[in-house]
């Protein structure tokens, strides 16, 4: 016997489909400063949620991953978070890289439509080595990361690219010091030459 589904039914279970996948969204952005701290890295991540009003908050950050994946070449020395949030190390073995798994500790806590949040780590990894791709995973970028609006791997999501802002390397930011000391030295013996 042949089973008829009213389209009435069909009708609303399409709208009830479309309604849920579409209703909220997540959009994130992130940017990523570095200063130089000794022979390591101080790095400052700001995360936006760029979403528009009602849209999905952030309640994880996972920094340096995607699924089954970690990218940053070396265990981060330590870790920076804004308040209510925690971290997890990730590390897959021998074979694998580092991430940071930033995690909103309630849904107070989680980044909003609209806002910002600043998260930071200590690193022996150079902004050129972040700037590159991962030499555990060399087809992915280090700067990779994923948003979830709830927990890890739930809810919405979203995978992101971290652009780096424009610092001066430590290099650079030595030659134009050493610039300056000899400009300075130059004319201090011009001035005494002319005396």
């Amino acid at each position: 016997m042949k089973r008829i589904i009213p389209l009435g039914i069909v009708l609303s279970a399409i709208g009830m489909l479309t309604a849920s996948a579409s209703a909220e969204t997540i959009d994130a952005s992130v940017v990523i400063t570095a200063k130089p701290d000794g022979s390591d890295f101080d790095y400052t991540i700001m995360l936006t949620n760029t979403s528009g009003l009602g849209n999905d908050s952030i309640a994880t950050f996972w920094f340096a991953w995607v699924p089954g994946k970690d990218f940053l070449p070396t265990d981060p020395l330590s870790v920076t978070l804004p308040t209510g949030w925690k971290d997890v190390i990730t590390h897959g073995g021998s074979t694998d890289g580092y991430a940071i798994q930033f995690d909103a500790l309630s849904t107070v806590s989680d980044l909003a439509p609209g806002s910002s949040l600043t998260f930071g780590f200590k690193s022996a990894d150079t902004p050129n080595e972040l700037m590159g791709d991962s030499p555990f995973h060399p087809t992915f970028p280090v700067l990779t990361a994923f948003v979830y609006s709830q927990g890890p791997l739930e809810g919405d999501g979203q995978q992101i690219l971290a652009s780096f802002a424009s610092v001066p390397e430590p290099s650079a930011l030595t030659l134009g010091i050493l610039g300056l000391a000899s400009l300075a030295a130059l004319r201090l013996l011009r001035r005494k030459g002319a005396a």
